[in-house]
């Protein structure tokens, strides 16, 4: 459970913000519906705000994790283990396509294709790096030991080139939020995990470029490094969403 809970801390941690709020700013934020979280993470994703789709997100993400760990280990350590590994990356990427097309579509509507193209982008990644390292390093082996890099060289432009193309598709520098209290040119803002602008649940504080009060759904500028595996920053509120 810690291993979990530590994958949980990833996705959804985020810093308490520090501002001091107009009176009544705070709210309690709504976070699962009955039966949706099981109770034994209820308490874990009710500390952190977080709603059933972030357990949802948390799901897919561990299913990936552990498909490319079962990947690494068949393709390093275990080569001779063929049938157990195929079996076991048949079943992890049958359980992420079936949250791609069942929960992950009910829980983010909007970004529902975005989340979809993910979930077959690591799960294709995951069969290339298999395929390719485990069954055709040794032919080129054969003609020169120069040519055993091309798989490996191979693996490596294709996932450059699927996460690149994802990021052009479905990327964008801003996310969308709820204003949770407003004071002195500043605001706390909630977001949701939002795959296309990386940026993960949690409040921030963040300037306001506009004027805006508590309750108001509005547009939120972030800052996307280009290999930002920690997410993206979140920045400035700049418009509202209509």
């Amino acid at each position: 459970m810690d291993f979990f809970h530590g994958i949980g801390e990833a996705v959804l941690g985020a810093k308490k913000p520090k501002i001091k709020l107009e009176r009544g700013a705070r709210k309690k934020v709504a976070v699962q519906k009955p039966g949706e979280i099981p109770k034994t993470l209820s308490g874990f994703f009710e500390r952190r705000h977080a709603g059933w789709p972030e357990y949802v997100m948390l799901k897919v993400q561990i299913a990936i994790v552990a498909l490319f760990i079962a990947a690494a280990i068949y393709v390093v350590l275990l080569p001779t283990r063929e049938v157990i590994f195929l079996a076991a990356l048949l079943v992890l990427s049958g359980y992420a396509v079936y949250l791609a097309l069942t929960q992950l579509k009910r829980a983010f509507k909007l970004d529902y294709p975005a989340c979809r193209s993910f979930v077959a982008l690591c799960v294709a990644i995951v069969w290339v790096f298999t395929l390719t390292l485990r069954y055709f390093p040794a032919r080129f082996s054969f003609e020169s030991p120069y040519l055993a890099f091309v798989p490996a060289l191979a693996v490596i432009c294709f996932v450059l080139l699927a996460f690149a193309g994802f990021r052009l598709k479905y990327g964008r520098d801003y996310t969308y939020g709820v204003v949770e209290g407003v004071g002195r040119g500043r605001a706390v803002v909630r977001v949701s995990y939002d795959i296309c602008s990386n940026v993960k649940h949690g409040s921030y504080v963040v300037e306001s470029l506009i004027k805006v009060k508590k309750g108001d759904t509005v547009k939120v500028k972030v800052d996307r490094p280009m290999f930002g595996l920690r997410g993206a920053k979140v920045k400035a509120i700049f418009g509202k969403a209509k």
